[in-house]
C-alpha cells in the first residue's frame, strides 16, 4: 500500500511539473506572450520615434513661419490671392 501512495505522489508531482512547464512556456502570461509583447513594444517605440521626428520637422516649419514675414506674404499672395493696397494682381490661367 505504501508503494502505491509513493508512486501516486511521484506521478502527481510529475504531472504538476509538466503542467507548470507548459503553462510557463505557452500560457497567457508565458514566454511566448512575453516575446510578443516585446515585439509590439519595439514596433511602438519605432512609431514613437518616427512621430517625434515628424513633430520636430513640423515645429521647425512653424518656427520658420512665425519668424519669416516673407513666407507669410508668399502664402497670402499665392494661396489666398491677397494683395497690398494699390497693387494689381494678374492671374495666369493655363488652358488644357
Amino acid at each position: 500500500m505504501r508503494y502505491f501512495w509513493s508512486r501516486s505522489i511521484i506521478l502527481l508531482l510529475s504531472l504538476e511539473a509538466v503542467a507548470f512547464i507548459a503553462n510557463y512556456n505557452f500560457g497567457s502570461s508565458g514566454l511566448q506572450a512575453l516575446q510578443q509583447l516585446k515585439a509590439s513594444k519595439k514596433l511602438l517605440q519605432d512609431e514613437i520615434a518616427t512621430l517625434q521626428n515628424e513633430n520636430s520637422f513640423l515645429q521647425e516649419q512653424i518656427d520658420e513661419w512665425s519668424a519669416g514675414l516673407f513666407l507669410q506674404e508668399k502664402f497670402a499672395r499665392e494661396k489666398l490671392q491677397m494683395q497690398k493696397k494699390d497693387e494689381k494682381i494678374y492671374l495666369r490661367y493655363i488652358l488644357k
